[in-house]
């Protein structure tokens, strides 16, 4: 995730983790053998991966970090270095060299691990075969958003979902928001009618740009496709379905499950003209051409730049929604509409029933393993998997709508699209790219 982390006091985590060490007391028999400690994987260990392994171990002085994968050796051990350097958990890092792994098929060595949580921060494509293997290997899971880039991932989401619920175990999303202490107060009085009925609402996150890794020595094409996954549908999703899931969610949570239509449009201008963007992109394909600049745009990545998308829920109210990257530009957030007023979807209404949340404010990222941990601990497990599969496959479907054209509903997208971009995963090795072109707006619906 590109945006920045919000913070929260040393004094909020401390006090919040001291107050499950002894809510939890009498139900850790199940962990590490009768100790006191959970033992944490983490696979991916990029800059979201390695800020969700310490907003865990923030989350309760019990939780030990036992394992670490990543596509890149490099990464995986300058991941050990890093955590083993801080002092905040000194004695709770304790990765032997056997428990590091990398490759195309690290998420399947990290499910063998001893590890009672794994989290998941890889690239979007490869979230729904990771915690269906997570699952089947009975660990509980904190998985990033989003969590597939196509109706097959999150349908096979859904699967693990369900499989988790039979096994009882633990899954919880990283979209943040469903676990700050503002909105779930305000989420209670919009549903239970404080603004009346919905009737319609608005979505952004539009911002000025995202990072470009260019060369690096040692790498397949695929492998620095990998490296460089936000650029590629197949890999990311596209800007909607990576970020703008964020105010998605938020939406579908306002209406209490996803909409039932979408129609879109969009388009890409500056990523295919601006210097910025085509300098690196030149750069990358004269190393893996020999020099030559020829077909250079693939390297470019094939995102959009913008989506705007209508979305229908079941009872009629429609809601816009708008995404993308563009330089100058910066909007992130979400309004509501109803019959008696609206909100800010955040910490207010205005209207017949006027409120503004009053109490303590959370960071979310911290909060949300703080409510894993504590759902664990409960013999409670929180399972979120439906849901952020849901709101997955909504930003997925506007996307969808957006690149062909065509309007669509629901029940269709969830149940009769074919539409599969992740290779199988015998098919994923060290190798030559794989690259599709970018979308016209009238291309063909799968």
């Amino acid at each position: 995730m590109t945006s920045s982390e919000p913070t929260q006091s040393k004094q909020t985590n401390l006090a919040a983790a001291a107050t499950l060490g002894l809510a939890g007391a009498v139900s850790r028999g199940a962990f590490a053998q009768g100790s006191d400690k959970i033992k944490v994987g983490l696979l991916g260990c990029g800059g979201r991966g390695n800020g969700a392994i310490r907003h865990s171990l923030q989350a309760d002085p019990g939780v030990e970090v036992i394992a670490l994968a990543d596509l890149f050796e490099n990464k995986v051990r300058g991941t050990r270095d890093g955590l083993m350097k801080d002092p905040n958990f000194k004695g709770r890092i304790n990765i032997s060299d056997d428990n590091l792994y990398w490759g195309f098929d690290c998420h399947e060595k990290l499910a063998r691990c001893e590890a009672d949580i794994l989290c998941m921060a890889t690239a979007p494509a490869f979230r729904g075969r990771q915690l269906m293997a997570a699952i089947k290997a009975g660990k509980h899971v904190f998985t990033e958003k989003p969590v597939a880039t196509d109706p097959a991932g999150c349908r096979e989401v859904i699967e693990a979902s369900k499989l988790a619920e039979q096994k009882g175990l633990a899954i919880v999303a990283g979209t943040q928001r469903r676990h700050e202490f503002s909105r779930v107060e305000l989420m209670k009085r919009i549903h239970d009618g404080a603004i009346g009925e919905l009737v319609g609402g608005q979505c952004y996150w539009y911002g000025g740009g995202i990072w470009y890794r260019g060369t690096q020595e040692g790498l397949s094409e695929l492998e620095w496709q990998c490296h460089n996954w936000y650029h590629f549908n197949w890999l990311s999703g596209d800007q909607i379905c990576e970020q703008h899931i964020h105010n998605i969610d938020v939406l579908n949570w306002c209406f209490d499950g996803p909409p039932v239509k979408f129609t879109a449009l969009g388009g890409r201008q500056w990523r295919s003209f601006h210097a910025d963007q085509i300098r690196p992109a030149k750069e990358v394909c004269r190393k893996y051409n020999n020099g030559d600049e020829t077909d250079w745009e693939k390297y470019n990545g094939d995102i959009w730049d913008h989506i705007f998308a209508e979305l229908e829920y079941a009872n009629g109210a429609r809601c816009l929604s708008f995404s993308g990257h563009s330089p100058g530009t910066d909007r992130n957030g979400e309004k509501i509409v109803g019959t008696k007023g609206a909100s800010n979807c955040n910490n207010s209404i205005s209207g017949e029933n006027a409120w503004r949340y009053q109490g303590q404010n959370v960071n979310g990222q911290q909060q949300e393993h703080i409510d894993l941990i504590e759902s664990i601990r409960s013999g409670k497990p929180l399972n979120e998997g439906v849901r952020i599969a849901e709101s997955t496959l909504t930003a997925i479907g506007a996307r969808m709508s957006a690149y062909t054209g065509r309007s669509f509903s629901w029940n269709w997208l969830l149940k009769a699209s074919k539409l599969e971009l992740v290779p199988k995963q015998e098919d994923l090795k060290p190798g030559p790219g794989l690259y599709h072109p970018i979308a016209t707006g009238c291309d063909k619906l799968v």
